[in-house]
């Protein structure tokens, strides 16, 4: 039986910087998190990185967008709400 569980990570008002800071930590702990595991997989096994890779650029891609999202808010001198969940689902072994 699937357990679903729903956490809320970030929730609140923020300035520009302060929101870039939230955010982009957490993407690049995200990035860091890939490339760590694709080095770690091409060196001890010589294995297929591709997944990694293809989760690096479409990491890098949110933050372009983000990045845009942010400096549009600072030129127009908004503050930004951001929330975000998480959204974990214990499985059996197949």
């Amino acid at each position: 039986m699937d357990q679903i569980h729903n956490l809320k990570l970030i929730e609140g008002q923020f300035a520009p910087l302060e929101a870039r800071k939230v955010i982009f930590d957490l993407i690049n702990s995200k990035i860091n998190y890939h490339n760590l595991e694709a080095f770690s997989i091409k060196e001890r096994f010589n294995g297929n990185i591709s997944y990694s890779e293809k989760r690096i650029e479409e990491l890098k891609e949110v933050r372009r967008r983000l990045e845009d999202i942010v400096n549009d808010a600072s030129e127009r001198g908004l503050n930004l709400e951001v929330e975000s969940f998480i959204k974990i689902t214990l499985i059996e072994d197949a």
